[in-house]
């Protein structure tokens, strides 16, 4: 069976999904991103707010939505 783009970016949601409850559980700030999905969760990290920062800007210079939010949607 062949890997459909859906396949892949709900495979990508669902790791980064797994991020979050991971770090959820060392209490630790992340972000993560990957082909298809990226997630966020910071309490005054300085290089993850960075890295998210950086990654808006490419999503922005991709015409992809910075503030597009698909976790309904696993």
């Amino acid at each position: 069976m062949e890997n459909t783009a859906g396949d892949k970016t709900l495979k990508a949601r669902q790791f980064v999904w797994e991020v979050k409850e991971l770090a959820k559980k060392y209490e630790l700030p992340f972000f993560v991103v990957t082909d298809g999905a990226s997630g966020i969760d910071n309490a005054a990290c300085e290089a993850v707010e960075h890295a998210r920062k950086a990654h808006m800007a490419w999503e922005l210079e991709h015409g992809i939505d910075p503030d597009h939010d698909w976790r309904d949607n696993i």
